[in-house]
């Protein structure tokens, strides 16, 4: 049974189910048999993600695993009464998007169905670097890049040589569901990271770290609280990069920058989980 005092990793869970996560109460009248009418958390993910979530499932004994047929995406879905309730109670008051609405309507159904009292906790107003919500949230939607120009990027390339690193996290303006504004929370990142928000097209905002002197204020968070997907790698691929930026290449540095970028994201073939022994407890 997962401990409903453990903080760290209420905060660390709070913005995984915000990032990638969905809470679905069902509609119509209450059956108070079993678990039928329990609301619903599902997180979606990649299936190179699954030891994260299978220790989840081990650990706290929370949930199944199910895979999406015909593609690489999986759920971790959890609806048991008991776990259900100690995972509201470990992640309330912990959100800070516009899904609160949705954890607010799942604890009322569950307060209504099993005689509870669990509050309507606000949305959460502490320092981002207090907590791992941000990890969290960043091992669901967070993305860490490499770009390189000229003659860094292609031999035969004329232009300006350049390295440039990024960490960027991308949103909807409006939250589908709840037809909230995401600006205000990512602003709070944006203004976190001391960088801004940018409009895209779709309805998408994002807030990107890119500047060469702001990269440290992403090292001193991720260092305090760790990422726990395979993002930890992108991450450290990203941390190496950094050491390339301002400076003029050498031919052997420029081989291995382009190699560094050729192993992150979509490239990436070797994924290891050593780091999971220090997940958040």
């Amino acid at each position: 049974m997962i401990n409903r005092n453990n903080t760290q990793l209420g905060y660390y869970l709070a913005g995984l189910i915000e990032g990638d996560g969905c809470i679905y109460t069902p509609k119509g009248p209450l059956d108070t048999s079993k678990h039928v009418c329990n609301p619903r958390i599902q997180i979606a993910f990649h299936k190179n993600e699954r030891p994260l979530f299978e220790l989840l499932l081990s650990k706290y004994q929370a949930g199944g695993i199910f895979h999406v047929k015909e593609s690489n995406v999986c759920v971790y879905n959890i609806a048991k009464t008991d776990v259900l309730i100690e995972i509201v109670n470990l992640i309330n008051g912990k959100f800070r998007t516009p899904k609160i609405m949705s954890l607010h309507k799942a604890i009322e159904r569950i307060n209504l169905k099993h005689n509870l009292k669990i509050p309507l906790l606000p949305l959460d107003k502490s320092d981002i670097n207090t907590n791992p919500w941000l990890s969290g949230f960043t091992d669901a939607d967070g993305c860490f890049q490499i770009s390189l120009s000229g003659v860094y990027g292609l031999n035969n390339s004329t232009s300006q040589k350049r390295v440039r690193c990024f960490f960027q996290i991308k949103q909807r303006l409006i939250d589908k569901l709840s037809k909230n504004s995401c600006l205000p929370f990512m602003t709070e990142l944006a203004d976190f990271f001391e960088s801004k928000i940018y409009y895209k097209s779709n309805n998408a905002i994002e807030f990107r770290v890119q500047n060469n002197n702001k990269h440290y204020l992403t090292k001193l968070y991720f260092y305090k609280y760790p990422l726990m997907s395979s993002k930890r790698y992108n991450y450290l691929s990203y941390r190496q990069g950094i050491s390339y930026l301002g400076k003029k290449l050498t031919s052997k540095e420029i081989i291995e920058i382009r190699n560094i970028k050729n192993s992150m994201n979509t490239k990436r073939i070797i994924f290891e989980w050593d780091h999971l022994k220090d997940f958040y407890v």
